[in-house]
């Protein structure tokens, strides 16, 4: 393979993932989110995600994040795209991309268990999320718009009405995280 040097500055590449559980009898639809073990955001709540490898395909990424940040696996989740994004300020280690995946499981009983890089993992109410690092809010509240239009999703009014209100909680700007 011949090696290539260009002048263009190029971004970093990163993977969410974002993974809804269903609404059970009496619990409301789940949002999984691992707590930041390392700077930056250290102690904060965010999607399991984390860096693409040298020649690693974007889908095989976030599943390899997702089983490494919360010991789900990902076998037992059907991830789609969802969206890319990379506003300047989004991660204060430099320019970095991010392509967002998103799924929606039965239940949260999925063995869910901190490791890697996240100090804990949690299952959170889609309308009752904690503050998020990053622009993970913005993610997640595009990521329910794009889960509203699943055949999943539309079978189950309440979820429906569940991701409609976290989305509409997570409205507004957000704000570039801190070093």
């Amino acid at each position: 393979m011949a090696k290539y040097s260009y002048e263009w500055p190029r971004p970093a590449l990163t993977v969410d993932a974002v993974i809804v559980a269903k609404p059970a009898t009496s619990t409301p639809s789940q949002l999984l989110l691992i707590q930041r073990k390392h700077p930056p955001c250290k102690g904060q709540w965010a999607l399991p995600g984390g860096f693409v490898d040298q020649g690693e395909p974007l889908a095989a990424a976030a599943a390899r994040e997702l089983q490494e940040e919360t010991s789900v696996n990902p076998a037992d989740v059907d991830m789609f795209q969802v969206g890319t994004y990379g506003d300047p300020g989004r991660d204060p280690r430099g320019w970095t991309v991010t392509v967002a995946y998103a799924a929606v499981v039965p239940s949260t009983e999925l063995g869910v268990r901190a490791a890697d890089d996240a100090a804990a993992a949690s299952w959170y109410p889609v309308n009752a999320l904690p503050s998020l690092a990053f622009d993970h809010k913005q993610i997640i509240r595009e990521a329910f718009q794009k889960l509203l239009e699943r055949p999943e999703v539309q079978q189950a009014d309440a979820m429906i009405q569940q991701l409609k209100e976290g989305a509409t909680a997570l409205e507004g700007p957000w704000t570039p995280p801190k070093a």
